[in-house]
């Protein structure tokens, strides 16, 4: 195999293994399995908002996912697509992604309405053997009237010291 086939043959792995993990962040969420979703990230990742609050650390993480399952049972379906992906290194790798949202409170059926249209830009690492996210940094482009933030994350960047 010549090394240009070998290098696709890689990007092609790195590809699925990361539309593995963001599918696994999706449906950890949507499945009742909050309590997991940390796992995916780096000890030292974070998960935040464009110019607002981050969760940094699995801990911090875990901790809001752990308030989100308290609000009572919630149907939700994250659907992610368009991933568009730069791979760096061996073990590094960066990309973007839209999440089309719908969610309600209480059990399922709801109204089809889609209540968020919005960007994730992501960092990646493989550590032993595994991807995980290093960041994920979302950005609100649609929001129904509807949408209620029920994730609470850590507090904005620029306050902490």
């Amino acid at each position: 195999m010549s090394e240009s086939k070998a290098d696709h043959l890689e990007a092609l792995l790195v590809r699925v293994a990361i539309e593995s993990l963001i599918a696994e962040f999706a449906y950890l969420i949507d499945h009742d399995q909050t309590g997991k979703v940390a796992d995916l990230f780096t000890q030292d990742g974070w998960y935040g908002r464009e110019g607002g609050a981050r969760s940094v650390g699995r801990d911090a993480i875990h901790k809001s996912y752990a308030g989100r399952a308290e609000r009572g049972e919630r149907t939700a379906r994250h659907i992610f697509t368009n991933l568009r992906l730069t791979v760096r290194s061996a073990d590094e790798a960066e990309g973007t992604c839209v999440l089309l949202l719908f969610a309600a409170d209480g059990p399922p059926p709801h109204p089809a309405e889609p209540m968020l249209v919005q960007d994730y830009t992501d960092t990646y690492r493989k550590v032993d053997g595994r991807w995980l996210f290093v960041s994920r940094e979302t950005r609100a482009l649609f929001v129904s009237p509807l949408f209620e933030r029920v994730l609470t994350l850590g507090k904005p960047e620029s306050a902490k010291a």
